[in-house]
């Protein structure tokens, strides 16, 4: 970014390096944000298996160990 403040200062004739500079952050943004959503929505269906066990609804397994029925 301080190249695009660097820039900005130069005036007018480097705004198509400013939307070239603009354009590559904003993806890389997007790709953050998608990755990002991606931990949430694996939280959120992690946090309704665990409603399910603690209301009965769903038998608690795990992936990572042996767990007995109860």
């Amino acid at each position: 970014m301080k190249e695009y403040i660097k820039l900005c200062l130069a005036g007018k004739d480097t705004i198509p390096e400013r939307k070239g500079i603009l354009e590559i952050k904003r993806k890389a943004l997007v790709e953050r944000l998608e990755e990002i959503q991606k931990c949430i929505d694996y939280i959120d269906r992690k946090q309704g298996f665990y409603d399910d066990v603690l209301s009965g609804k769903t038998e608690y397994y795990s992936n990572l160990i042996k767990v007995e029925s109860q």
